[in-house]
């Protein structure tokens, strides 16, 4: 069998799940595509099509293409026409291809429940229309943005539809076979796993292949579906961050004489003259050379497969002061070196800010660790695995991006600062626990430091754990105060805690270091490591920071910096 594609930058996405569903379900499938234009012959050999209709920015089809499309079913072929999931749609091509069917220009949409009953949205669920082989074993579909078709007098049936509007059709026409459906994003991730998706896209395109719905005797396709996962791409096996080559790393040191001339100087007090300090940090970030800089905007725009930036031989406070045995305090040093490069490489990140219940509000935070939070849930544990979190997943302004800047090493070395991207993680989860992770329905704790008895799950809000593209989401995750209120969310749940732990990293961090993670992207961990508590354990510094200050404007007093939003627990 040989399966088209045209035209392929069209509707990649959809591809993307429908290549591998065709290789992996429908036995030798030979997959092209048509990237260069509609020539005759271009159908020659392809049992199947997948079409997605042009959007409005691109050209349309013209009657040379139409004319092959009807040659296509002609010759007895099938053809899986998708809807483009925009508005303003012309119903022209599918009234061309098959008279009495065209595609409506508007999504189909649905009166969202109170308190928001104002609005409306464009993912719902449909009822199936039975009688046709692609709903065999199929009772509810789910749409996202999908526009309405509307038939008077056509060869195809509808099979399935909402409030009276029609999603999708299929039918004979003459002795070709066609389905089409109003929008091709329920075959898309994460939606292919919602409702019965996944076996009416297998249904589909086993009837357009053969006329049979499972030409193999396979299982049932919506249980192997639901079970399988996406082929992970190929990373490399060392897992220590710092040893690969990437735009992830950044060494600073053959430019260390200039940035101690940077650093060097008068600096107004971080502390006592906060404002002054950040303006002057944010001026001397802008003599750093060109490579860092580059490379600190190149991580805002587009990060990087690992979510994390590792800038690596900073120049050091040299008269350092013991490590503080009340991280909550601020340390007095003879110079600001550490607090110059975390405001300065926050500059061009964002808005640095504080929370009120976070080391009394300091804008840069100690982390250091104390006997008495030695085994709690807190930044200041030491003897205990501080395991994979989104910062501050439960607050309404969690930053977008958490710096850690090294000051002084723990005395073995061997403390880990270990991450995992969701664009690693994600290719190891199958399609249903994806689909669920998608759903808020997963409620968070408030942080131990926030006033949450130690380990306390479940007490802060609901929310999705993934969320944004669906293709390249984004995670609030917290391995130890998370939990899913279904049993489906739960499981979804430890099949991410399996994933992110199979493709994590670690660094050991150094003194001069800084470690730039993005927050909404990656999770991140902390090892357990002996601590002495004699002034030379581990200490770090950390500023968290959001791209968008606007939004916890109402929660910081005046023009401060500190976030002072208060949790009930």
């Amino acid at each position: 069998m040989e399966t088209s594609a045209a035209p392929e930058e069209k509707y990649l996405g959809h591809l993307a799940t429908l290549a591998e569903v065709l290789g992996d379900h429908l036995g030798d499938v030979a997959i092209r595509s048509i990237d260069a234009g509609w020539e005759e012959g271009a159908l020659d050999g392809a049992d199947l099509l997948i079409l997605t209709l042009p959007r409005a920015d691109e050209a349309p089809l013209t009657a040379g293409d139409l004319a092959l499309l009807r040659g296509h079913l002609a010759a007895g072929r099938g053809l899986l026409v998708l809807g483009n999931s925009e508005t303003g749609t012309e119903a022209g091509p599918l009234t061309d291809l098959v008279p009495g069917l065209a595609l409506d220009p508007d999504f189909v949409s649905v009166r969202q429940e109170a308190p928001n009953s104002h609005l409306l949205t464009s993912s719902l669920s449909a009822d199936v229309l039975p009688g046709h082989p692609v709903t065999e074993g199929v009772e509810r579909l789910y749409f996202h943005r999908a526009n309405g078709l509307t038939l008077t007098g056509s060869p195809v049936t509808g099979i399935a539809a909402r409030d009276g509007r029609t999603l999708a059709v299929a039918g004979d026409v003459g002795v070709g076979r066609l389905v089409v459906v109003g929008g091709g994003e329920l075959f898309a991730l994460p939606f292919l796993g919602r409702a019965d998706n996944a076996r009416f896209l297998l249904n589909t395109l086993a009837w357009l292949l053969t006329g049979e719905i499972d030409p193999a005797g396979s299982e049932p396709a919506k249980t192997v579906t639901h079970e399988r996962c996406f082929a992970a791409r190929s990373f490399s096996a060392e897992e220590d961050l710092a040893k690969v080559e990437g735009p992830h790393v950044v060494d600073a040191g053959p430019y260390k004489s200039l940035l101690q001339r940077i650093g060097g100087g008068a600096l107004p007090d971080p502390y006592r003259d906060q404002a002054a300090f950040l303006v002057e940090a944010e001026l001397r970030f802008d003599e750093l050379p060109r490579a860092i800089r580059e490379a600190v905007t190149t991580f805002r725009h587009r990060s990087n497969d690992y979510e994390g930036l590792l800038v690596r031989g900073l120049p050091v406070d040299a008269d350092l002061p013991d490590t503080p045995a009340d991280p909550g305090n601020r340390v007095d040093k003879p110079t600001w070196l550490s607090e110059l490069w975390l405001a300065g490489f926050a500059s061009a990140l964002g808005f640095p800010l504080a929370y009120l219940q976070e080391k009394h509000g300091l804008l840069f935070q100690n982390v250091a660790p104390t006997p008495h939070n030695a085994a709690n849930l807190s930044s200041e544990s030491s003897a205990i695995l501080l395991d994979f979190h989104t910062e501050t997943a439960f607050h309404p302004h969690m930053p977008d991006f958490l710096m850690l800047h090294c000051l002084r090493s723990d005395h073995e070395g061997i403390a880990r600062t270990i991450m995992a991207s969701v664009r690693m993680a994600l290719p190891h989860l199958s399609l249903a626990d994806r689909c669920e992770l998608f759903v808020p329905q997963f409620r968070t704790g408030v942080d131990f430091s926030f006033g949450s008895a130690n380990g306390a799950q479940g007490n802060g809000p609901t929310l999705p754990v993934l969320y944004g593209n669906p293709y390249d989401p984004y995670m609030t995750f917290d391995l130890d105060l998370m939990v899913g209120e279904t049993p489906h969310a739960q499981q979804a749940l430890e099949a991410l805690r399996g994933a992110v732990n199979k493709v994590q990293r670690w660094v050991r961090l150094e003194p001069g270091d800084l470690l730039i993670v993005n927050n909404r992207r990656a999770v991140h961990a902390r090892s357990e490591f002996p601590a002495r508590f004699d002034g030379r354990d581990r200490w770090l510094q950390r500023v968290c920071l959001v791209s968008d200050p606007v939004p916890s404007a109402a929660d910081r007093r005046g023009s401060g910096r500190v976030v002072e939003t208060a949790f009930a627990v």
